[in-house]
């Protein structure tokens, strides 16, 4: 009979009664929902069009059209306590407090459970055994309280279901105690609705967490508190704070998108491109900051403070992120955080923006596919999803194309927007970095068919640079090297193998293309060996979170303007210590 060391026999121990708690946390969790709680059971909906008529009926009726009749009202809340068994999937909990909601007994009602999957404490992601903790909230669809509540939601009577209209840690004679917070209720009722004041100004409608004394909150309708923080420091990572959604919000009726135009008297267009922020849950420290300035330097609120300037005196049309706007493994805790603090000098100027991923945004706690929901969603988004995109990022996520036309409907510019992936599938034979595919290509090819008419100017975006920005040598005269504008500091760490993409974007009729991923590179390369003899160019990195080096590279941002009037592109660059002057300007068309 074989015999085991003792050592070998505790770990094979240990294993086996891991491999045990696991199969009986998943045999009981299979009876539970998500993160181990109970869901109330749902109320079959019936005739949902019908009852949301009515709803607009008696909103519209009694003043409130601003309500939109398919919102929903929050009206409990609670958190949940778990305990994790690995860094990132294993977890069990239960709900450690809620509010009591006795008026939801006997109604027919379709109650939702939102958990907010951000841990307060910070340790899930990071640790592999440990405690975390969660917000959850309910609610109810609002269709469903006005019509049925009795006398159209008028009907002020105990049995009314209590709405949220306040979260807060300060007690008041009408607030109830959840665990360390104050909640404050009041009946749905439609004279309720209407009677919003400066101490509740509304039923509550959606809830969310950021995290970090640097968060924000850009999105219109959206109210960030910081003056307190969901859980005492002393037990998170980084500080907490909750960001509330009421029904009612007049600042949320801006329009949130808008159609891209070259400006109607000049007929220029102009783009900023933000190249590798690095930004992270939190203030970000500096890496290789050039020129020094600070011994404390804190990297996003000075990327911030730097893109802000830029963006001030440039007024573009549009705002390209080329990616690695996150920094994903100082953003485990809540990468929704990161990417709302990397938008929101964009989206609180009402600029149009569109984005591309790079190898280290989906790092954090958010997957390519689930950033790209958040990022299409958001204000003033131009990210879109293609038909091939696939959640396992075969294809990548975000593949698309913008036309932009001017005012007499003529398409002047066509942007390409591609997914250059990560790293490397196939390591042993082409080691590296991970590239666009053939597929990718030919999509971009069939877009490009299905619009016959004259393109105008085409350019492409795409983070990790094609083999091509390697071409310094002259193709057509092998003596000669290629015009190049910029610096060339670092190796160009571009895949090892060559999906054909330069000879796709000469087919596209691409005279510009704009990449990041090598941070210490700004140049522009007039590649030959096509015979449009295609730009391509670096965006430079303008993130303090990100490396730099190589002598002192100090963080800069592109800009690029396009004039319809003669098809020309011109672009320079500016740098984070004096904004306010351009350097290395080039026309490239």
């Amino acid at each position: 009979m074989l015999s085991l060391s003792k050592r070998y026999s505790r770990v094979l121990i240990y294993i086996s009664s891991i491999l045990l708690l696991f199969l009986i946390i998943h045999r009981y969790q299979q009876h539970i929902s998500l993160f181990g709680t109970t869901l109330r059971p749902f109320s079959p909906l019936l005739g949902t069009h019908s009852l949301s008529t009515e709803a607009k009926i008696i909103l519209d009726s009694n003043g409130l059209s601003d309500i939109d009749p398919s919102s929903q009202v929050v009206v409990n809340i609670g958190h949940l306590d778990c305990f994790h068994v690995t860094k990132r999937h294993l977890q069990h909990c239960t709900i450690s407090n809620q509010l009591s909601q006795s008026s939801h007994d006997g109604k027919d009602l379709q109650i939702s459970r939102h958990i907010i999957k951000k841990d307060l404490r910070g340790s899930f992601g990071y640790r592999w055994f440990s405690k975390s903790q969660y917000l959850f909230y309910e609610t109810v669809p609002i269709t469903l309280l006005l019509i049925g509540n009795d006398n159209n939601g008028k009907d002020e009577s105990n049995n009314i279901l209590q709405g949220i209209v306040s979260i807060s840690k300060t007690k008041t004679s009408k607030s109830t105690t959840v665990g360390d917070l104050e909640i404050a209720t009041l009946p749905f009722t439609v004279d309720n609705l209407r009677q919003q004041n400066q101490y509740y100004p509304g039923f509550i409608s959606d809830l969310n967490i950021l995290f970090g004394i640097d968060c924000v909150e850009p999105r219109f309708g959206w109210i960030l508190n910081k003056d307190w923080t969901l859980i005492d420091e002393a037990y998170s990572r980084f500080p907490s704070y909750l960001s509330t959604r009421y029904l009612i919000n007049k600042e949320e009726k801006v329009s949130l998108s808008q159609p891209l135009r070259p400006n109607k008297e000049t007929g220029k267009f102009k783009i900023v491109q933000l190249a590798d922020l690095h930004m992270a849950v939190g203030e970000n420290t500096c890496r290789d900051e050039f020129p020094k300035t600070d011994e404390d330097c804190k990297a996003d609120p000075k990327t911030l403070k730097f893109i802000e300037s830029v963006l001030d005196i440039e007024s573009p049309q549009l705002v390209i992120y080329t990616g690695d706007q996150i920094m994903g493994d100082l953003s485990i805790q809540d990468s929704e955080t990161t990417l709302l603090k990397a938008l929101s000098p964009v989206i609180s100027r009402r600029l149009s923006w569109a984005m591309v991923w790079g190898n280290h945004d989906d790092e954090g706690s958010l997957s390519r596919w689930q950033l790209s929901e958040l990022a299409s969603i958001l204000p003033f988004s131009l990210f879109q999803f293609s038909p091939k995109d696939t959640n396992d990022n075969s294809f990548g996520v975000g593949n698309y194309v913008e036309n932009i036309y001017d005012y007499s409907n003529e398409l002047k510019i066509t942007l390409y927007f591609l997914d250059s992936h990560k790293y490397s599938k196939n390591g042993k034979i082409f080691p590296g970095y991970d590239w666009i595919k053939e597929d990718q290509w030919e999509y971009m090819k069939s877009l490009h068919s299905s619009t016959p008419e004259n393109k105008g100017i085409s350019m492409a975006f795409f983070h990790i640079p094609l083999p091509e920005y390697l071409d310094l040598d002259s193709k057509k005269v092998p003596s000669q090297q290629n015009e190049i504008v910029g610096q060339f500091k670092e190796g160009v760490t571009a895949p090892k193998y060559n999906s054909g993409g330069l000879s796709t974007l000469q087919e596209l009729g691409v005279t510009v293309t704009s990449c990041g991923h090598d941070h210490c590179n700004d140049y522009c390369l007039r590649d030959d060996s096509t015979p449009s003899m295609i730009w391509l160019c670096y965006g430079g990195s303008a993130g303090e979170g990100a490396y730099a080096g190589y002598g002192g590279t100090e963080r800069r941002i592109r800009v690029f303007e396009i004039d319809t009037t003669d098809n020309s592109v011109y672009t320079w660059k500016r740098l984070n210590g004096s904004p306010s002057e351009i350097f290395d300007k080039v026309k490239l068309q």
